[in-house]
């Protein structure tokens, strides 16, 4: 835990200090709930442009006390990241070797990707630890005639990111192979039971946000991916993964697993987990994979990594299984591979990954500094009626608290549902951008990076003096109607 809690400050000092700003879209649903508008962005528009419901809800009262939402973020996202690794540790020592849980969590705690979501102020974290404790859960409903709590622990996994539905599909599928494989029938009565509890819970939720919203996926989900699956999504989606992939040590990685299943014979959770990573990395190729490095392949990486580690305890008990003086200096050399391989995983993972091709090229630190900012400028200078339009939907609409139109239609549905002929082709989440609807709309103010939009009438780029910093001023423009007066 000290390590990873290490190794988050890092990502926390880059981030300047704060979480990156897709956070603050849940932090603005959040404290418009605590102030009684319901869970919107603007004040009387019903749009849902949020996917972590629970991660919201439980933020929302500590915003409401006043508490500031990033730091309670990232400790909230710090102790669901330690639970995990105590869980990977626990789940380790059970279905395998003392080592192994070890080993795993060792991985996590130096994975660059783990360690940057767990900070980032997202409900990665939380719903990776959900995820997890649901696995555990099914894995001992498994083995013993216990109450099947992890229907239970999928449907709270899947309140916090709608892909729990998936992962508790692939729970009830590997539980019907199991039955049918070593009893001849499909269920017995507890499974059916966890079924139950998964749909009552979940079903629950899931009716209640589609007559609240009116439409039965997030608005996020239609800003960002083509449903159809195109061409171009699903490659971009293969070299999304092929990137996660390489800077974790590419093909080298899955070495140790062949050992796992030459040496052992294949247990259920070796299943199991196999099937956990492969239904994810199918769902991440098929919606195009994400803007960052690895933030949508955190959650299989538990899985991935106990299995990489059960591979490479097995090629150790292979070495020591060998009796002859060779095999004993390859005992001794092998923990100093061992070693190397952990630090090469998380050096990859972490400078050559998260950070070179995401924070560095993205300055996010720049970024946050430079929209707060903004946001504050714009509380305390703009009328409580001006309108924004912006093309980062966090930290601006959050610390100014005015009416915001979103550039790429994430609380926007208009924007949303438009079609477009070339998504999967550029940015994922970034491709339908409704300049003209934003246009329309007349914001007073359009706040954006750089300054795509000089030329673009009615609006003008405009110094109103917002920062005295020249590096924030040539991150930001600000762009005013002209028939508004600075």
């Amino acid at each position: 835990m000290g390590l990873l809690a290490l190794h988050g400050l890092l990502y926390l000092r880059a981030l300047a200090w704060d979480v990156v700003d897709d956070a603050y879209i849940s932090f603005h649903y959040a404290r418009n709930l605590m102030e009684g508008h319901g869970l919107v962005f603007n004040i009387a528009e019903k749009v849902e442009g949020y996917t972590n419901f629970l991660w919201t809800v439980l933020l929302a009262p500590l915003i409401g006390l006043g508490i500031p939402p990033a730091p309670t973020a990232v400790l909230a996202g710090l102790t669901f990241s330690g639970v995990t690794i105590w869980l990977v540790h626990r789940l380790g020592q059970r279905v395998g070797e003392p080592w192994v849980g070890a080993i795993a969590a060792l991985f996590l705690a130096l994975d660059g990707s783990f360690a940057l979501w767990s900070v980032g102020g997202m409900e990665t974290a939380m719903f990776t630890c959900l995820v997890l404790i649901g696995a555990a859960a099914y894995l001992r409903e498994l083995s013993a005639p216990r109450w099947p709590l992890s229907g239970l622990l999928f449907a709270l996994a899947a309140m916090t990111r709608p892909e729990g539905v998936m992962l508790f599909a692939v729970t009830v599928g590997h539980q019907v192979l199991v039955r049918l494989f070593e009893e001849g029938r499909l269920l017995r009565g507890r499974d059916l039971i966890r079924i139950l509890l998964f749909g009552g819970l979940w079903g629950s939720y899931f009716l209640s946000r589609w007559w609240y919203y009116g439409f039965p996926l997030p608005n996020t989900f239609y800003a960002k991916v083509d449903a159809g699956g195109s061409q171009a999504q699903i490659m971009r989606g293969v070299h999304y993964f092929l990137t996660f992939a390489r800077i974790h040590l590419g093909y080298i990685a899955w070495l140790p697993l062949a050992l796992l299943f030459i040496r052992r014979r294949v247990a259920r959770w070796t299943t199991y987990a196999l099937a956990m990573v492969g239904a994810y990395g199918a769902y991440v190729v098929y919606v195009g994979g994400d803007w960052s490095v690895g933030r949508f392949l955190v959650p299989p990486l538990p899985f991935f990594y106990l299995l990489l580690a059960q591979g490479l305890v097995e090629g150790y008990r292979w070495l020591r299984d060998r009796r002859t003086g060779r095999s004993i200096l390859l005992r001794r050399l092998s923990l100093g591979v061992l070693i190397l391989f952990l630090v090469s995983m998380g050096l990859a993972s972490s400078w050559w990954g998260e950070y070179e091709l995401f924070v560095r090229p993205f300055e996010a630190g720049l970024a946050n500094r430079a929209r707060i900012a903004m946001g504050r400028w714009l509380r305390e200078n703009a009328p409580s009626d001006t309108v924004i339009g912006v093309d980062a939907a966090g930290e601006l609409p959050y610390y100014s608290r005015l009416r915001t139109v979103d550039l790429f239609g994430i609380t926007q549905p208009s924007i949303a549902h438009m079609e477009v002929s070339h998504m999967g082709q550029g940015t994922p989440g970034h491709e339908k951008f409704g300049l003209g609807f934003v246009l329309a709309q007349r914001p007073d103010y359009i706040i954006i990076y750089g300054n795509a939009l000089d030329g673009v009438e009615p609006y003008q780029r405009v110094d109103v003096g917002w920062t005295e910093e020249p590096e924030l001023k040539d991150f930001l423009s600000i762009y005013q109607l002209k028939a508004q007066r600075p």
